[in-house]
């Protein structure tokens, strides 16, 4: 008798155990699920802008018009082992408004975030899971999204050096060609894809003398935050002084030449791959409408091309960013 309650509570046991065992669903029919933050009571950031009657009018069908772009994408129309759950807000960080209140002319930027959840089965019911997946991620107008520094920086009171410093970057790899001059960009945190004019450059090669003023003024106001001692400052001053003249006015290129360690210049014969570039400051048109989109930039996770990488999620991900034709993101613009 006593082996049978034993042989009984095992059964019972592993029944429970089978019923709660989490499944995924990869050809399960998932939903795309649209929130607009804007009007949910979620975020209302959109005031921060203060903009006019005309101008929350265009930024309002601006949004309408590139969630209406990404939900007519094949993946969007049948996602398969996956929901989208959609969310579009004013890409504003309100926490930091008393220190950085928006400016009049600034532009207005518009984010849209997708989460592609991954679908389960759990004790029979049907169920999506949005905790650290795999994403799409639109944002207008934000030129600190289409890049990642080549720059080490430490956070300091000196927010201007520390951009500056931060803000110099080398050329990413063009993973995949969408046709029309875009591409998708292979990066190590992010993977993106950048859609701006084709009459301005958005990215521009920096100087040797560029590149060293803005190391000299970070590493300056580190100097006086205490994070370095001066021996390193004067190390690399030394090292920049001895730089010939006619060398800080070529383009910058590094590689860790190890005739200088501190700032790794070398000539584009030593290195012709690590040109170190910075956003050209007169890519944006002023006399457009704040709200006008002129840069557009997609954003997915780094890896994201690898068919061994990630779960179902991820490799939804993939299949929709495949999808994309350059030519149709660009009408996305209202620039040339």
């Amino acid at each position: 008798m006593k082996y049978l309650i034993i042989i009984f509570l095992f059964a019972s046991f592993s029944s429970v155990a089978i019923s709660q065992e989490t499944k995924d669903l990869a050809t399960y029919p998932g939903k795309w699920i649209y929130t607009n933050n804007n009007s949910s009571g979620g975020w209302f950031d959109e005031r921060y802008y203060k903009m006019n009657a005309t101008e929350l009018q265009k930024y309002n069908s601006t949004i309408e018009k590139l969630v209406n772009f990404l939900h007519q994408q094949p993946v969007a129309q049948n996602p398969l082992g996956v929901t989208l759950n959609v969310e579009s807000r004013a890409a504003y960080n309100h926490y930091d408004h008393d220190l950085h209140p928006v400016k009049p002319n600034e532009r207005v930027k518009v984010e849209i975030n997708i989460p592609f959840c991954r679908l389960f089965l759990k004790d029979g019911k049907l169920g999506f899971d949005c905790t650290e997946v795999s994403y799409v991620n639109m944002i207008t107008n934000d030129e600190s999204k289409v890049f990642e520094s080549a720059m080490t920086t430490s956070v300091i009171d000196d927010k201007q050096a520390m951009k500056q410093f931060h803000d110099i970057f080398t050329f990413p790899k063009k993973l995949m060609d969408l046709g029309d001059g875009i591409f998708l960009y292979d990066c190590y945190y992010n993977n993106f894809i950048i859609v701006s004019s084709r009459i301005k450059p958005l990215w521009l090669k920096i100087t040797n003398k560029e590149y060293t003023n803005r190391m000299l003024a970070y590493y300056t106001a580190t100097l006086k935050e205490g994070l370095i001692p001066q021996m390193v400052l004067d190390a690399l001053k030394s090292e920049i002084d001895a730089i010939p003249p006619e060398m800080m006015m070529l383009p910058a290129y590094i590689n860790g030449n190890p005739q200088r360690p501190l700032t790794g210049i070398c000539t584009m014969e030593e290195d012709s791959t690590t040109a170190l570039y910075a956003i050209n400051p007169d890519y944006f048109d002023p006399k457009l409408p704040r709200t006008s989109v002129q840069l557009l930039t997609i954003r997915i996770e780094g890896h994201a091309d690898d068919p061994e990488w990630g779960d179902i999620n991820a490799h939804r991900v993939w299949e929709f960013i495949q999808g994309l034709k350059g030519s149709e993101l660009r009408k996305l613009l209202d620039i040339e």
